[in-house]
Order: C-alpha cells, then structure tokens, then sequence
C-alpha cells in the first residue's frame, strides 16, 4: 500500500510532523532564553537596610542609604539598567523619620521627568503612581511629595520622586535619570 511504511503504519507523514513539532519547540526554548538573558529588569527583596546593605544593594547604588532611614525595613526593589528606572518600596518606624524628612524636597508640581511613571509590573507598587501622576490622587491616598535631584555621574542627574505617608511609616521612589543641561 503506497504512503505506509513495512507495519502498516504512515511513516513519512508522521516523522515529519514530529520533525516540525520538535524543532519548534527547540526554537522556542531557545528563543526564551535568549530573551530572558537579554532582561535589564532586576527585583530584589531586603527584610532591612542591613540586608540590602550585605547584599552590595547600597554600593551598587540602588538603595540610597544616605536618604532611607535606618529602621527601614520590608524593602522591595526592581530596576531597569536601560533605561535606567527604579521603583522601591520601603517601611520605617514612624519615630525614625529625621533623616528622611530633611533630605526631601517637598513639591506641589511634579518635575517632567517623573510627571509619567511606567509600570513596574510588581504588585507592591501602588498604582496611583502608575502612569500619568495626579498629585491631588496621591494627596487623596495619603501621600505627601518630595523630590531628591542630584548628579547621578559627570553627564547625568538622578530624580528620585518620593510618595511618603508618615503616619503609616511607608514610602515610595521612583528613580530616573535627565542630563546635566
């Protein structure tokens, strides 16, 4: 019988759809990590500044320990390396506030950098500071605004923009890099 193989079964037909069926899944394996090691997203969790400290979160520089206070503590953290973003939640004792307090600028309009604030696809970033920002929204949640510029090299400025609630010992920043002009 034309097109069955030497036990009556079809065997052209069927190792060739096996053929295909096995090297789109190499393909797409392949493919997958090919994307996955190309990924400049990073997500970390500290328990406390100490951890994030051991961990070298603080001399990588995505963690400013000159600006969070000691006792913070519940400390998620996902940055981009290009371009480079940072999206960080933190807790703190609500008597432990000195050094955070005087290091914030407070705002009533938002600089441009940080009027638009992409979505870090993490499900502890509030979504009132998703998108395009309304400050009266964020006020409305709790939040008071301050902004930290400062140089991030000789070419670049960082804009970190902070959503505090001081009653509840919580807090945000978003960071984003401009030019120095």
């Amino acid at each position: 019988m034309p097109g069955f193989g030497r036990f009556g079964h079809r065997s052209k037909p069927l190792a060739v759809t096996v053929g295909i069926v096995l090297l789109f899944l190499v393909v797409w394996v392949v493919v997958a990590r090919l994307a996955a090691s190309l990924n400049d997203r990073y997500e970390s969790f500290y328990p406390s500044l100490a951890e994030a400290d051991k961990d070298g979160a603080i001399t990588r520089g995505w963690i400013p320990d000159d600006l969070l206070p000691s006792s913070s503590r519940a400390i998620h953290e996902v940055h981009d390396l290009s371009p480079s973003r940072e999206w960080c939640a933190f807790e703190f004792a609500t008597d432990d506030s000195e050094k955070l307090r005087k290091n914030l600028k407070s705002i009533d309009v938002l600089p441009s950098s940080v009027r638009r604030v992409r979505d870090p696809h993490v499900s502890w970033w509030p979504s009132g500071l998703k998108g395009n920002l309304d400050t009266g929204r964020i006020r409305s949640e709790g939040f008071d605004l301050y902004e930290v510029e400062r140089p991030a090299n000789a070419v670049m400025t960082d804009v970190l923009l902070f959503a505090v609630d001081w009653s509840k010992g919580r807090g945000f920043f978003y960071r984003t890099s401009g030019s120095n002009e």
